[in-house]
């Protein structure tokens, strides 16, 4: 192993991209179309309100951006972790333009509290690592009842790639006991690789409604 070589050494993305063409056009038209939509619904913020959605919205794309390059280039943990963050931003963004209370406490004495407000107040129960579970929690008032499953199937994916785990662990491994150091092409992940895209292309299928949805609520109110 040179490090040497691994840092600073360019490395060719053209199997990947020539293997997964198709996956990649499909990514690449939904993500120039996300693009567009958030130009088109967001403008310079006046509320406080206004400025978190918008950032965690654009957080939202940069992350999807970022993770495909990532997987790409072979960084399976590192695209992966990173769509969560993704993940973790457009819950925060649906949260906090939510026009009803919800509930984040759990417990049969919760009860549903302005979102925003709390946390503008910096309560635990709205950080971001939560996010995903108090969208599904309250999927039925954010009305996001259709996508609800795909959110739980993907938070269960993203999950294994946040931490050490035995996920993260086979991700760097082949089959032959051979170490996967700093990314790279390998024919051996094929199958792994299939995975990720395909949970792209989902995510950035249903990204533009969701932004919609969200750019279109009352983003100056408290």
């Amino acid at each position: 192993m040179n490090i040497r070589n691994i840092l600073v050494t360019d490395r060719s993305v053209a199997e990947f991209c020539s293997i997964f063409d198709s996956e990649i056009t499909v990514i690449t038209s939904h993500l120039e179309y996300i693009e567009s939509c958030f130009e088109q619904y967001f403008s310079e913020p006046e509320k406080q309100k206004y400025k978190w959605v918008q950032e965690l919205t654009f957080m939202t794309i940069e992350s999807v951006v970022t993770a495909t390059r990532l997987l790409i280039e072979g960084h399976i943990n590192a695209s992966g972790n990173t769509m969560r963050i993704s993940y973790e931003s457009i819950c925060l963004a649906i949260l906090l333009s939510a026009e009803s209370n919800v509930v984040i406490d759990k417990g049969k004495k919760a009860k549903p509290i302005n979102f925003y407000k709390a946390y503008e107040q910096g309560k635990s129960n709205t950080k971001a690592h939560r996010a995903v579970d108090n969208v599904l929690l309250n999927a039925s008032t954010l009305g996001l009842v259709e996508g609800s499953e795909w959110l739980k199937q993907a938070k269960n994916f993203y999950n294994g790639y946040s931490h050490a785990s035995i996920t993260t662990m086979s991700s760097l491994m082949l089959p032959s006991g051979k170490p996967i150091i700093a990314g790279g092409f390998y024919k051996e992940k094929l199958d792994l690789y299939k995975d990720h895209l395909q949970f792209i292309v989902r995510y950035a299928n249903h990204l533009p409604k969701l932004i919609e949805v969200i750019a279109l609520r009352n983003l100056t109110s408290n």
